[in-house]
């Protein structure tokens, strides 16, 4: 504990004292309501997990301003039923169980399709809305007031108002979205009239009771919207309704996500300046706190002890490992699972699916698991064929549960497709994650060859109760006249310097897109050559958004859609597009057209033992989480 001494440090906050600075931030999780009205066990038991973690301040996500009026509606809290607030009480309740402080975001999203102003995004960032009548401003108004008493009253100790990202609340501050001429429009003091109402509204309710936390966008990073000064400007105006200003960024447009939600393409802790912006202008009496892809207490310890920020606010990081704070209180900081900042909790929760993490399988199951997972019984002799991410992560929990695990990996490192990992600057998340699962493996008792070919016949000779089968998928090899002058996209990694200075990539999936991102990062002239109307639909739906951005940003990167690859030769490429010929020339070509299950090897080692299970990409070549998730079933089912 003494190496995180100034994070470890309880802090006063008016009536309360919070035991530590550290804020689990809010996230909507798509299991918090299925029609609903009040949090279910699901819900409950993930935001009370975090304070069982050891967060100072949990905040809740799910109340809904306004009266619930579609059971249907995501993760809508109605703070006007009675049978929702007896649920809604006994979460804050389990919350200080664990000494923590029990908080709920309150976020300004407006039925009826209302923003600030006419044309501004909702949601959805794409939709225009429509501008809110005054009188269904006051209507709000009210509500926050209403909520923020309620949830006092309910044993909550603090309200997040999110007034950040641009959300159509948040829409008033900015020049850029807030076009209205009456006085809440136009000038710097109307345009946060609207949200000091707000604020005044709520302290009339609750008083100095409860903690009030702002989450803002200091900078919107968006031409002629809210700059860093205007940023500071605001929070100096926020500071005295509330105790706490979160320090956040952007705005909810497809090329702001990866500022917002901070994904590889920016460097580790890239938003904790605007924190330190608001601590070093001494105008700011507030705490502040930093957010944005905070991933270790190491980092966040420094955060805190240079003064660059009071609190430190962790959500993605919290969702890879829940474990994070008490595995690195007790010295084994190794030993948390780092997040890869793909995005997938997000996607998963916001876009229809249940909670989903690509390097914790159990996130959406994980109060559920009691009920799921069988005894071990007696110990087991286990083949694990392939030693990538879903070998590796089958192994590691065949073993935890006592087995006698053995893993044959054909080349010379564990790591399988995540290899390529280390070679590129926009992935060095999942590089951690790779470098990660082979340390776990290193630290237990799993016996590993290396350069070792396992057949059917040798772990039938060997005698293996249960085979997991995890050999990946093979690259597919379209029937393009010349394609044997291709490289395949996953070998070109590490051998960058012989490719030449122009280059030509066939297939603009997202393996393709970010493989030609790289070199063009690498200062070759790169051309992707792709059949579809657009790149990289495979891609999830937020890292997609990144992805293009980064690549409209690259100046040696160009793209050809809706084009068909005719022909190939070692210093060229042909192709149609339009009902016309085209040739390209380039010094070297890059396939990526794709991968297939190597199905034939897999299948080939059914028979040979008790139980068989495939896993990963040679069932179907698909992602990490999927390769992690079938990882993890394989093992827990031995």
């Amino acid at each position: 504990m003494n190496s995180y001494k100034n994070l470890m440090s309880p802090i006063r906050i008016g009536k309360h004292m919070v035991k530590n600075r550290i804020i689990a931030a809010p996230v909507t999780i798509h299991s918090a309501s299925n029609g609903e009205t009040y949090p279910n066990e699901s819900a409950m038991n993930f935001f009370v997990q975090r304070a069982r973690a050891g967060a100072g301040i949990v905040v809740c996500a799910g109340a809904k301003l306004l009266p619930v009026t579609d059971d249907g509606e995501h993760a809508a809290w109605d703070l006007y039923k009675h049978n929702s607030m007896n649920r809604i009480a006994e979460l804050a309740e389990r919350i200080h169980f664990y000494g923590a402080k029990a908080s709920m975001e309150l976020i300004g999203i407006f039925d009826g399709g209302y923003v600030a102003s006419e044309g501004g995004l909702l949601m959805d960032m794409a939709t225009k809305g429509r501008e809110i009548p005054i009188s269904e401003m006051m209507r709000y108004k009210e509500a926050y007031a209403h909520c923020a008493e309620m949830l006092m009253n309910l044993g909550f100790d603090g309200i997040l108002l999110h007034f950040g990202h641009s959300i159509p609340i948040a829409q008033f501050l900015s020049p850029l979205t807030n076009k209205r001429t009456d006085q809440y429009g136009g000038s710097f003091e109307n345009r946060v009239r609207y949200l000091v109402e707000i604020l005044e509204a709520i302290r009339e309710k609750v008083g100095n009771n409860m903690i009030i936390e702002i989450r803002m966008s200091v900078n919107e990073f968006k031409e002629g919207g809210i700059d860093l000064e205007e940023g500071i400007k605001i929070a100096e105006v926020f500071q005295k309704y509330a105790d706490i200003v979160q320090a956040s960024c952007g705005m909810i447009t497809p090329e702001l996500m990866c500022r917002t939600h901070p994904c590889d393409f920016l460097p580790p802790n890239p938003n904790v300046y605007l924190a330190e912006a608001l601590k070093k202008s001494g105008r700011i009496k507030s705490y502040v706190t930093a957010i944005g892809a905070i991933g270790s207490l190491e980092d966040a310890e420094e955060i805190i002890a240079s003064g660059k920020a009071d609190f430190i606010a962790m959500s993605r990081a919290l969702i890879a490992d829940p474990d994070l704070i008490p595995k690195s209180l007790a010295g084994k900081a190794e030993d948390v699972v780092p997040c890869i900042k793909c995005m997938r909790c997000h996607d998963s929760a916001v876009y229809g699916h249940y909670f989903q993490c690509s390097v914790n399988p159990t996130i959406g199951l994980m109060h559920h698991l009691d009920s799921m997972i069988k005894t071990a019984g007696e110990k087991k002799k286990v083949a694990v064929v392939g030693g990538g991410p879903s070998g590796m992560y089958a192994a590691l929990i065949a073993s935890s549960r006592g087995h006698d695990v053995t893993i044959f990996e054909k080349t010379e490192n564990l790591g399988g497709t995540l290899k390529f990992a280390t070679k590129v600057d926009f992935k060095y998340s999942l590089a951690k994650f790779k470098n990660y699962l082979i340390a776990q493996v290193e630290k237990s008792d799993i016996n590993v060859c290396l350069q070792c070919q396992a057949t059917p016949e040798l772990l039938k000779s060997e005698g293996y109760d249960h085979v997991i089968v995890s050999v990946g998928a093979e690259p597919l090899v379209p029937p393009i006249p010349g394609v044997e002058h291709c490289i395949n996209a996953i070998k070109s990694y590490g051998i960058e310097d012989s490719l030449g200075s122009n280059v030509a990539v066939i297939g603009g999936g997202q393996v393709g897109c970010e493989t030609a991102l790289h070199l063009a990062k690498m200062g070759k002239k790169v051309t992707v050559i792709e059949m579809r109307s657009e790149l990289a639909p495979d891609a999830s739906i937020t890292h997609r958004g990144d992805l293009m951005d980064e690549i409209s940003k690259e100046t040696n990167l160009k793209q050809i859609t809706g084009a068909r690859c005719t022909g190939i030769q070692k210093d060229y490429v042909s192709y149609e597009k339009d009902g016309e010929s085209h040739r390209l020339s380039v010094d070297s070509i890059i396939l990526a057209a794709g991968m297939k299950p190597m199905t034939e090897l897999s299948d080939s080692f059914v028979g040979i033992s008790d139980s068989y299970w495939a896993t990963g990409d040679c069932v179907r070549a698909r992602t990490v989480e999927m390769a992690v998730r079938e990882g993890y079933f394989a093992g827990i089912n031995i």
